[in-house]
């Protein structure tokens, strides 16, 4: 994961299928040091091969390119490395409107059960671009098994990481003290730490929620990144995402 610095305006240059972003000089995150106990780990550097992105932890699997309507995602590249970015906003029921997404393969490493688990991404989205709930990354839907998700709320613009308890459906939720969709790349650390549930912005803490020590996680769903699904209606994220991992234990 390579370390972005403040200092550096990053000036982008993203294709026409991709949603222009309202600030065209934002300064880029700050990366972070990956911990231990990865089990899925993408940074966009390398761009897809053969319409895959490779998973640098050694124990994830490769994410397909996914899109439909001709929608894509462009890596677009700022400094020295790249970036994911996801098609612009539309018409929600339109049936012609460019989706697409990232997807791995259901990996029992991505299902934590009851265990500490964390997920986390650098994003940078704008208010224009929020269509309703932006989906950053997630495992499981919540009407169907068990859910870890990441979000950006399209209200108020603000990081939400929500886990839906196997069995029972309990749905909980941990928010960011402050709006992110505002142009600027901002770090974004979901955390289930036995019955917590806590989100953190730019290391600054959000929301901290009481979860059942039994919560658990673990369904056949693949990962996604940048949407839940190509059908009309969907919550897609309609900006970039960049350094996305997944932490076990």
């Amino acid at each position: 994961m390579r370390i972005l610095n403040y200092s550096i305006l990053a000036l982008l240059a993203v294709p026409a299928s991709v949603a222009a972003l309202a600030a065209p000089a934002a300064v880029a995150a700050p990366g972070e040091v990956p911990p231990a106990g990865l089990v899925a780990r993408y940074n966009f550097d390398g761009g897809a091969t053969g319409g895959r992105v490779s998973d640098l932890s050694g124990r994830g699997g490769p994410l397909t390119v996914r899109g439909a309507n001709n929608g894509l995602v462009a890596f677009t590249t700022i400094g020295a490395g790249r970036v994911a970015s996801f098609p612009g906003t539309c018409a929600a029921t339109s049936p012609t409107c460019p989706k697409a997404l990232l997807e791995a393969a259901d990996d029992a490493d991505l299902d934590p059960g009851a265990r500490n688990f964390k997920w986390a991404a650098s994003v940078r989205i704008t208010q224009a671009q929020l269509s309703g709930n932006a989906n950053v990354m997630q495992k499981g839907v919540a009407s169907s098994a068990s859910q870890w998700k990441m979000q950006i709320s399209g209200k108020a613009g603000r990081a939400q990481c929500v886990m839906v308890a196997q069995g029972t459906g309990q749905k909980f939720t941990a928010t960011s003290a402050r709006p992110v969709a505002d142009g600027n790349w901002h770090r974004v650390v979901c955390e289930r730490s036995g019955t917590a549930l806590s989100v953190s912005v730019d290391g600054a803490a959000g929301t901290r929620v009481t979860v059942p020590s039994t919560l658990a996680v673990d369904n056949a769903m693949p990962l996604r990144i940048g949407g839940p699904n190509l059908q009309n209606g969907g919550d897609m994220y309609h900006g970039q995402i960049d350094d996305v991992y997944v932490q076990l234990g």
